[in-house]
């Protein structure tokens, strides 16, 4: 059963300068799409995040740090499921960003 961890997720805008927002997740790719989700809502609402964007993944307790794609990230969210409820937390996450 994963564990939902607290995650820092940053990336750095147009200008240079870096953004971070902390996120509850169970994985990495959550994390990602929580993250860009929550950036959306407030001060980005109107940010296009592009497929090459890096988005910096701090996970606490153990503290790792990992760095993925935003088109990785979606194309995992696009990709086919390995189980009924990894279909489901999909669907939620796809949710999340349409919002």
């Amino acid at each position: 059963m994963p564990t939902v961890r607290s995650c820092l997720v940053s990336f750095v805008d147009s200008e240079g300068i870096e953004h971070s927002i902390r996120v509850p997740a169970e994985s990495l790719y959550e994390a990602a799409i929580e993250a860009m989700a929550a950036f959306r809502r407030g001060a980005f609402a109107e940010m296009t995040f592009g497929s090459a964007t890096p988005l910096r993944i701090r996970v606490k307790a153990p503290e790792e740090e990992h760095t993925i794609s935003v088109g990785k990230v979606l194309s995992w969210l696009d990709g086919g499921a390995r189980s009924p409820s990894e279909q489901v937390k999909k669907n939620r996450l796809k949710e999340r960003l349409r919002r």
